[in-house]
């Protein structure tokens, strides 16, 4: 009898639980004007936030994040009054009527988490964050608004950030309803020879000495042949990743890039510690010598992996300036 009262209690705290973070998800949609949409794919459960709207639009603009597991919501007490968060942007902010704006979170980071349990990353993320996992939710999701909430659509405009770049261009080859794509400080190159040449730069730059560049090199070697040996393993590494994640990034996106055809706008960044600008230079070069004259190419000077210039103690910040400079093209190429 205690057990089964036990249980009843536990029960009926999850319960409540759930209610009342189902109530400040509601609060938080409310607050920063999107709705939660969810789709049943197998026995999946695909979950995507857009913008609200009045009258249907003719475009959808959706962005994809960089590395990480952050949610999209989260929200913490303070003086006993609860304060909402989004872990986004202000992207949607600048598009008019015309457009609605989508996010769709990392596998288990759906919903709203209170602050500090942001933190805590359920096994669902770590089994599930790879590329063809993602791919799929996005595609199902964009599916989902087309037939849901838009009207007779014109644009759908997909534009991924670092490691969101890279997802965004794999699916831009696989989805045909997609008509422009930004490709925002992606690797362009195999992840694993883009952390060897960070070591051959900080060596030329006197930073480290030749020969710990290079026996940095051979253990990126190692650690990549580790990878290829078992690449389905979903053991978390001393990064927060596993091999399945690494494995599933493999191919060079500059391969998926070449065979696309729709408009795409490649933005780069001088200064950015997690994408070496020396590769963003083979982009052009290669679409050159393959003919090929759908890429826009920009790079911001001086600017970090999040398009923050830093001079001294003062910063300015370019990722509004840049988005509307995306959302303006997008415009023009439709012109043309």
């Amino acid at each position: 009898m205690k057990l089964i009262v036990a249980t009843l209690i536990i029960l009926s705290s999850l319960n409540s639980y759930a209610q009342n973070n189902q109530e400040h998800l509601e609060n938080a949609l409310k607050k920063f004007n999107f709705i939660e949409e969810k789709i049943l794919d197998g026995t999946d459960t695909i979950t995507y936030y857009l913008k609200k709207y009045d009258v249907k639009p003719e475009n959808l603009v959706l962005h994809i994040q960089g590395t990480g597991s952050n949610p999209i919501f989260s929200y913490k007490i303070e003086n006993g009054v609860p304060v909402y968060y989004r872990w986004f942007g202000d992207d949607h902010e600048s598009l008019d009527s015309n457009y609605t704006w989508a996010i769709i979170p990392k596998p288990g980071r759906e919903g709203i988490f209170i602050e500090p349990d942001v933190k805590n990353i359920n096994i669902k993320f770590y089994q599930k964050d790879y590329q063809e996992y993602r791919v799929n939710q996005i595609d199902k999701s964009i599916e989902h608004i087309i037939h849901n909430h838009l009207g007779d659509f014109e644009d759908i405009i997909v534009y991924g950030h670092s490691e969101g770049a890279t997802i965004a261009a794999a699916l831009a080859l696989n989805n045909k309803q997609i008509t422009k794509l930004g490709f925002w400080s992606g690797n362009v190159l195999n992840n694993f020879y883009e952390f060897s040449l960070f070591n051959r730069i900080e060596s030329l730059n006197g930073q480290i000495t030749d020969s710990t560049a290079h026996e940095n090199i051979l253990g990126i070697l190692e650690w990549y042949k580790s990878v290829a040996s078992n690449p389905n393993s979903t053991e978390i590494d001393h990064f927060g990743f596993t091999n399945k994640r690494w494995s599933s990034y493999e191919k060079p996106p500059i391969d998926e890039l070449l065979e696309i055809d729709i408009p795409i706008f490649a933005l780069f960044a001088t200064e950015d510690e997690s994408t070496p600008i020396e590769t963003a230079y083979l982009l052009p070069i290669q679409f050159l010598q393959h003919r090929k004259n759908n890429l826009t190419f920009k790079v911001c000077i001086g600017c970090d992996h999040t398009y923050i210039n830093k001079m001294g103690n003062e910063e300015e910040k370019f990722w509004n300036r840049y988005f509307k400079e995306f959302i303006k093209w997008s415009k023009m190429k439709n012109d043309r």
